[in-house]
C-alpha cells in the first residue's frame, strides 16, 4: 500500500500523484461508459420504446421514477464500503450486477416481436428490471463520490467537476445524437434493440475502468464508526446540513419534475421521435458549453452567485414551455429551452457538489452518502410527483379569452414556482467570504461595459473606504 499512498507532514493521508492521475483517467472513463449505457437503456429511447408498447402517463412516471429509486439503498451501502472498500463494493454492486440485470432488457423487444409475450408484460418486466437494476447500483454507487474525494485536491474541486462532467456530457451528446439518426421516424422494434444492445456493452467494459479505481485506506479512529442511523441522525441534528439536504430535496423535485413528460407532451403535439431525441441532446449540448466556465466562477467566487443565477436560470427555462405548440417557432424554440434547462443545471449541480465536498470532512465520508441518497430519492420522487398531477388534472383545461391552459401548462407553472422554496433556503448554508450575486454580475457583464460604457457602478467596500 505504501507505493500508492503517502503521509504528509501534517500526519494525513494523501495519494501519490502519478497513481492519482491514472485513478482520475479511471474515474472519467468509468463516467462516460456509464452515462452512455444509462442513454442507450434508460433514457429517451426506453421511454420511446414504452410509448410504442401503449404506455400511459402515470406508467412513465413511474418507469422514471425507478431508475433512481433505488436512492435509500446508498444506506446500505456505508456498511459495506466501512468493511470492503469503495472499489470494491463500486466493482460488484456498481458494475457487474447491474451489468446482468438489464442483459435481459435487450431481448425483450424480440420476445415482443415473435408474439412470445404481451405488450403489457413488456412493459412489467422492463419496468422491473430497471428498478432492479437502481437498488443494486445504488448500494454500489455509496462508494463513488469518496472515492472521488480521495483523488481531487480540494482547492480545484469545482474547476474538475466542471471538466468532469463535461467528458461525459459529449459523449452522452454524441450518444443521443447517433442514437436519434439511428432511430429516425417510426422506428422499428430491432432497431430498439440494437440501441439497447449498445448500452449492455457500456456497462461491461465500465466494469474493467471501475477496477482502476485508487481509494485511500480508513484512518484509524480512536473510537468506532457512527453507524448508519447514526449517521443520519448527524445530518439531520446539523442546522447547514439540515438546510442543505431539505434544498437538494425540493430543488430537484421541481427541476426534474417535468422532464419525461416534455417528451410526451412533444409526442402529443405531432413530434417525430427522431426529433424528440435531437431536441433533448441541447441538454447534453448545454452542459458541455457551460460546465467548466461554472466551474472555475465557482472556484472563484464561491457558491453564492451560481445558486442564485441557476435558480432564475431553470425557472424562465419551465415556465416559457407554455408556448411551445406546434409550429416552426415551437420547433426552434424547444431547442433553445431544454439547452437554458440543461445550462442552469449544470451550474446548480456544480455548487451542490462543490458544497458537498467542501463541508463534508474526509474522516466522515459516509456524510456523502446520505447526501447522494437524497440526492437520487429526490429526482425519483420527482417524475412520480410530476405523473400524479397530471392524473389529478386530466380533466383540467383552462380557457379564458386569450390564454388557453391544458393539465401540461399547469404542471409547467407549478414546477417553476416551486423553485421560489430552494431559492429562499439555500442562504442558510453558505460557506463564509463568498461574492455576492451583484459583484459577480458585474463581473460578467464586463465585456459589454467595455463595449458600450459602465451602466453600473460598483459600490466600494467599507474597508477601502476607511483606509
Amino acid at each position: 500500500m505504501d507505493d500508492i499512498i503517502r503521509q504528509t507532514k501534517t500526519g494525513r493521508l494523501v495519494i501519490r500523484s502519478h497513481h492519482r492521475r491514472r485513478s482520475i483517467r479511471a474515474a472519467i472513463m468509468t463516467s462516460i461508459l456509464h452515462t452512455m449505457g444509462c442513454t442507450c437503456l434508460l433514457a429517451g429511447a426506453l421511454q420511446l420504446y414504452c410509448l410504442s408498447l401503449g404506455a400511459d402517463d402515470f406508467f412513465l412516471g413511474l418507469l422514471t421514477c425507478s431508475i433512481w429509486a433505488g436512492a435509500p439503498f446508498l444506506l446500505l451501502g456505508i456498511s459495506l464500503m466501512r468493511r470492503f472498500g469503495k472499489r470494491r463494493i463500486l466493482v460488484f454492486w456498481g458494475g457487474i450486477l447491474p451489468a446482468i440485470l438489464m442483459a435481459g432488457a435487450v431481448v425483450l423487444p424480440v420476445f415482443g416481436h415473435m408474439g412470445w409475450l404481451s405488450s403489457r408484460w413488456i412493459l412489467y418486466l422492463l419496468l422491473f428490471a430497471v428498478l432492479a437494476r437502481s437498488i443494486i447500483d445504488s448500494i454500489g454507487a455509496a462508494g463513488w463520490f469518496p472515492v472521488l474525494q480521495d483523488n481531487v485536491p480540494a482547492r480545484i474541486t469545482g474547476k474538475f467537476f466542471g471538466s468532469f462532467r463535461m467528458y461525459w456530457q459529449c459523449s452522452v451528446l454524441a450518444t443521443t445524437l447517433l442514437i436519434a439518426w439511428f432511430l429516425g421516424k417510426d422506428p422499428g422494434w430491432w432497431k430498439f434493440c440494437a440501441v439497447f444492445a449498445v448500452g449492455e456493452v457500456c456497462f461491461i467494459i465500465k466494469i474493467f475502468y471501475l477496477r482502476q479505481l485508487k481509494e485511500k485506506p480508513v484512518q484509524n479512529q480512536t473510537t468506532s464508526p457512527p453507524s448508519t442511523w447514526q449517521t443520519i441522525k448527524l445530518a439531520v441534528t446539523n442546522r447547514e446540513m439540515r438546510y442543505f439536504l431539505g434544498y437538494i430535496f425540493i430543488y430537484n423535485i421541481a427541476a426534474f419534475m417535468c422532464l419525461p413528460f416534455q417528451i410526451k407532451y412533444l409526442k402529443e403535439l405531432g413530434y417525430s421521435e427522431g426529433f424528440i431525441i435531437f431536441a433533448t441532446s441541447t441538454i447534453s449540448l448545454g452542459a458541455i458549453l457551460s460546465l467548466r466556465y461554472w466551474g472555475r466562477l465557482a472556484d472563484r467566487f464561491g457558491n453564492r452567485s451560481v445558486f442564485n443565477i441557476s435558480h432564475v436560470g431553470i425557472i424562465i427555462a419551465i415556465a416559457c414551455w407554455l408556448l411551445i405548440g406546434h409550429n416552426l417557432f415551437s420547433a426552434i424554440f424547444v431547442f433553445v429551452l431544454y439547452g437554458l434547462w440543461s445550462v442552469f443545471q449544470s451550474a446548480n449541480g456544480i455548487a451542490q457538489t462543490r458544497y458537498m465536498l467542501h463541508a463534508v470532512p474526509e474522516t466522515n465520508q459516509s456524510m456523502i452518502v446520505v447526501v447522494h441518497t437524497t440526492l437520487f430519492l429526490s429526482i425519483a420522487l420527482a417524475p412520480l410527483i410530476g405523473g400524479l398531477c397530471l392524473w389529478l388534472l386530466s380533466e383540467v383545461q383552462l380557457q379564458t379569452g386569450a390564454v388557453n391552459m391544458n393539465r401540461y401548462h399547469l404542471l409547467f407553472l407549478f414546477s417553476s414556482l416551486l423553485i421560489t422554496v430552494p431559492h429562499c433556503m439555500h442562504k442558510h448554508f453558505q460557506i463564509d467570504n463568498e461574492s455576492s450575486t451583484f459583484e459577480v454580475f458585474v463581473i460578467m457583464t464586463r465585456p459589454l461595459r467595455t463595449l458600450f460604457g459602465a451602466f453600473v457602478v460598483l459600490p466600494k467596500r467599507r474597508d477601502n473606504q476607511k483606509k
